[in-house]
């Protein structure tokens, strides 16, 4: 085995065990992160391979992510607007999305002592990358494939309302949305860009932000991804997987679709955007979990997409002030673009609107 100081030697013993080969026949090399705090690694014998995901702290394979949650919050109260990317929530969420027959990577072994977590390989092309070697046609077939599965997400909420993983009871309720937008708050106007504004332009945002978030913790809940993106969908053998699902939970029916439609690492183009939330809002229809009103949820939807691209934003800003990470600069200022369009279409939050156009000259 071609060693990797951050693989130890039980884990890779564990890969070779899963991949049916002998110890020296098994190479591992480090793949590229997400903005998240675990490492990656692919373990390759002959023609298998299989993903190794490396925690930052051991963890007990066994133990529930409700009973870590409440530990959890028994230190500190706010820890439920924190909790993510829970090694057992990822176990629980996996059981639940295999349960539903959506196509998530399965889980091959775990060492939660070892902070290790092996799972099916999926391959390396993100959807993201996969757009600039496919015809517009292809990339609209792909992306209706995309929403079907968003619709059998939601569809599995009875499944996830009926069980006792985590995800029914974590939820996009106002706490939570407002945690979100004062994480963009802090991270995006002061950490970022060292913005300072008088107290009546911060109240007047905060103000916007409290309508925001009451408005959508108010709105019928379903099952959610969380970070349904071209990021987290993987293209492979013709096939698309979906990643990254550890933190679902409950919340609006358009979480997702404002991250699928709207996501600053792609440029779908107003065309075909709009005719993905034509083809949402028709296969919801059919579904089980179908909307209450039409018009309704298209209000939602602009309303999410502001609090989505914002929160979004507070991440790429904490990546590159906090971490010295700037990989994802770039898609700071398509994210605003893409708030200022819902928040000029639903003709509200003057005080937002202004700031954010303020920004934008800055830089």
């Amino acid at each position: 085995m071609t060693p990797d100081e951050k693989i130890s030697p039980s884990v890779a013993r564990l890969a070779a065990q899963q991949l049916n080969a002998e110890a020296d026949q098994v190479t591992v090399t480090q793949l590229t992160g997400d903005a998240s705090t675990r490492a990656y690694y692919r373990a390759r014998a002959m023609e298998s391979s299989l993903v190794i995901s490396i925690y930052s702290e051991p963890f007990d394979e066994s133990d529930s992510a409700m009973a870590r949650l409440e530990r959890m919050e028994a230190a500190s109260p706010a820890a439920r607007l924190t909790f993510a990317n829970d090694p057992c929530a990822h176990i629980e969420a996996t059981r639940l999305f295999l349960e539903a027959g959506l196509p998530v990577p399965q889980i091959l072994a775990v060492s939660g002592r070892d902070r290790a977590m092996l799972f099916e390989d999926v391959g390396d092309v993100r959807l993201q990358d996969w757009l600039s070697d496919h015809s517009p046609a292809e990339t609209a077939s792909a992306y209706e494939r995309a929403i079907e599965l968003l619709v059998k997400i939601q569809e599995a909420s009875g499944l996830a309302a009926g069980s006792d993983y985590v995800a029914r009871h974590l939820a996009f309720d106002e706490p939570k949305l407002r945690w979100e937008l004062g994480f963009f708050f802090a991270n995006y106007f002061t950490r970022y860009l060292g913005l300072k504004m008088d107290s009546a332009m911060a109240n007047g945002v905060q103000q916007d932000f409290r309508a925001i978030c009451s408005e959508l913790a108010a709105r019928p809940r379903v099952l959610t991804h969380r970070d349904y993106h071209a990021r987290n969908l993987m293209m492979t053998g013709g096939a698309m997987f979906i990643i990254d699902h550890q933190d679902a939970r409950m919340g609006p029916a358009s979480y997702d679709l404002a991250s699928l439609v709207n996501d600053p690492y792609t440029s779908l183009g107003g065309e075909l955007s709009a005719s993905l939330i034509e083809r949402f809002i028709e296969m919801k229809a059919r579904s089980s979990e179908p909307l209450a009103s039409t018009g309704e949820f298209r209000a939602e939807l602009e309303l999410m997409n502001v609090q989505r691209m914002l929160k979004a934003v507070g991440t790429y800003s904490y990546q590159a002030a906090a971490l010295d990470n700037l990989t994802y600069v770039d898609y700071i200022e398509p994210a605003i673009e893409r708030a200022l369009v819902s928040i000029s279409a639903l003709g509200r939050f003057e005080r937002l609107r202004e700031l954010l156009e303020k920004t934008r000259e800055m830089k």
